[in-house]
């Protein structure tokens, strides 16, 4: 499904790239890479979701949380998963793969599970009435 906003769809494509190039660099052993690539890949999509849904355009990591934060508040359902699944992603693949060098957690598992969550982020983006 694509987005409204074309910006906000180039992102949302961004994402989906970041997601695979992560599973082929973990796949590849290079875990850190990966992981961090699997974080990139939430990141976008939450901020695609964010710029399609209210109409602003977060550039840090901290303004794209507040409007996660903002929606889940607002709206509740399906944007408080991901509210909680963007810290999930942010603890496991940005924090302890990336950061702390943890990679003997289920870091496949992680990035996979990745495409999950961009799936859901363009469901709440195509959602009419929402913009």
């Amino acid at each position: 499904m694509a987005l409204t906003n074309l910006d906000a769809e180039a992102l949302m494509q961004d994402a989906r790239a970041m997601q695979a190039e992560g599973v082929r660099l973990v796949d590849a052993g290079d875990w850190r890479d990966g992981a961090e690539k699997g974080w990139l890949a939430v990141r976008n999509a939450t901020a695609a979701l964010v710029w399609e849904v209210t109409g602003r355009r977060n550039r840090s990591s901290s303004g794209i949380w507040a409007g996660v934060r903002e929606l889940s508040q607002e709206r509740g359902g399906e944007y408080r998963e991901l509210r909680r699944l963007w810290g999930h992603f942010a603890q496991h693949l940005h924090q302890n793969a990336f950061y702390d060098g943890f990679h003997n957690i289920n870091l496949h598992g992680f990035v996979r599970d990745v495409a999950d969550y961009i799936r859901l982020a363009e469901e709440l983006a195509g959602q009419p009435g929402m913009a």
